[in-house]
Parts: structure tokens; C-alpha cells; sequence
């Protein structure tokens, strides 16, 4: 009985491990630290050959870079584990999940599809379990109801809100002209300014983005640091019905 625990501890402990470096590594993929991450497993691969041949100059000078290259690690991963935390903290476990009114859907999937029409730009921010409070207060207060109109004049090209994103929270327009960060990650160069603003908000949080190409005309939706491209009105509805409602993957 005593090894039986033994073994599925052992078993458990060796499952815990598995699914921490797979974390790690879905949280690095794409991004500039990975490149980091090879160098230093290569150069843990060589310390393990060196340790095997016996090397111990070699062997010593490592052990005593060690605590200083941990401090370095933490300084270079900072953005991914910046966004790694935030976005453990809206998981399921510690937030409700927000229930979207379809109406509201269909009033952002009408604007959206006007604006790509009229090649106008936007970028339009749903906010689901997780707050975006600072991104709220980068930009002008409004507190309104949201509707196709509504979002069409705010990003016409000659209103002075149309650059940054308006953020929807709760079934209301609480802000516009906010600024969002941008991702660090590699994008297609065809994507401009807004899109790569998109992907950002959505590696640091749980949003979801309607992104509209002033370039091209297209519509995009941005989710969990993914960009789905050239969407129709019924794909976008579809997608945004699913995400909002909380039934969206978390991949």
C-alpha cells in the first residue's frame, strides 16, 4: 500500500511539473523571451555535459553565476511574466463570469461592418471577468449606451476620439480614445498600429477586440493574444456571441 502511495505521488509530482513548463511555455511562445529560453537551455545542456566529463572549473563558474543569471531571467521574462499573473488572476476560479446581451452584440457587429464598409478604423474593447480600469482611465469618460450610431460617430475619421479604443463594460461605452499596449510578438506586416494594439490588451487580460481595418476594410477579432482575420458579419457575431457568453476556448 505504502508503494502504491509512493508511486502516484511520484506520478502526480512528475504531472505538476509537465503542466508548469507546458504553462510556461504557451505564455512564451510567439514572444522576443523565447529566444532567451533556447540560449539558456542550451547552456544548461552543455553544465549537465560539462558535469558528466568531469569539468569542475567549468562546473564551479556556473554554480556561482547561477543566483545572478535568476535575476536576470526575471528582469528579461518580465513582460511575459507580467502577463502570465494577470492573466492567471482572471481565470474562472476567482472572477464571474459576464453574461453579454445579444442586443448589444448585434449593435457592435452592425457598427463594425458600417465602419469596414467606409474603410474607418476601430478598435473596440469588451471587457469579460477581468477590469480594465487604467486602460479606462487613459481615455475620455462617456458612461453610455452602446449602439451602432454611437460607435460609427465616434470613430468617424474627423472625431477626436477615433484613434484609440472604446472600452465596453457591464453593456456600456464607459470610455473612448483609450490606449492599449502592443504586443512584442511577431505580426504579419500587413497589420498595422491597431491590430498589434489588440493583440496586447488581450495577452494582458481576458477581453475580446473587434478590430476594423482602416488599410483593408476587414474585420478582425482579437482573443487570449490571438487574432482572428477577415471575419464576416455572421462569423463575428457568432464568435463574439460565444466569447462574451463564456463558452469561448481559453487556448
Amino acid at each position: 500500500m505504502d508503494s502504491f502511495l509512493t508511486g502516484a505521488r511520484n506520478g502526480l509530482d512528475i504531472l505538476a511539473i509537465a503542466v508548469a513548463v507546458y504553462m510556461i511555455l504557451r505564455f512564451l511562445k510567439g514572444s522576443r523571451a523565447m529566444s532567451v529560453l533556447y540560449g539558456l537551455l542550451t547552456l544548461g545542456g552543455v553544465y549537465v555535459l560539462a558535469r558528466t566529463l568531469g569539468f569542475m572549473a567549468f562546473t564551479e563558474l556556473i554554480n556561482r553565476l547561477a543566483g545572478v543569471a535568476l535575476i536576470v531571467v526575471v528582469i528579461v521574462f518580465q513582460p511575459e511574466i507580467r502577463r502570465g499573473l494577470a492573466r492567471l488572476g482572471v481565470h474562472p476560479i476567482f472572477q464571474r463570469v459576464f453574461q453579454s446581451d445579444k442586443d448589444i452584440i448585434r449593435e457592435i457587429v452592425k457598427a463594425a461592418n458600417r465602419l469596414a464598409a467606409k474603410r474607418n478604423g476601430a478598435l473596440v474593447v469588451l471587457t469579460r471577468r477581468s477590469g480594465l480600469k487604467a486602460i479606462t482611465d487613459s481615455g475620455t469618460r462617456l458612461d453610455s449606451e452602446v449602439s451602432a450610431d454611437l460607435i460609427e460617430s465616434i470613430f468617424n475619421p474627423y472625431s477626436p476620439l477615433h484613434d484609440g479604443a472604446i472600452i465596453i463594460t457591464k453593456e456600456r461605452i464607459v470610455a473612448a480614445g483609450c490606449l492599449l499596449p502592443l504586443t512584442e510578438r511577431e505580426q504579419p506586416r500587413e497589420l498595422g498600429t491597431r491590430h498589434r494594439a489588440a493583440v496586447g490588451i488581450t495577452e494582458e487580460s481576458d477581453a475580446v477586440v473587434v478590430v476594423v481595418s482602416e488599410e483593408r476594410g476587414k474585420i478582425s477579432l482579437a482573443h487570449n493574444g490571438e487574432l482572428a482575420r477577415d471575419l464576416n458579419p455572421d462569423q463575428l457575431n457568432r464568435q463574439l456571441a460565444t466569447m462574451m457568453a463564456g463558452l469561448g476556448e481559453e487556448d
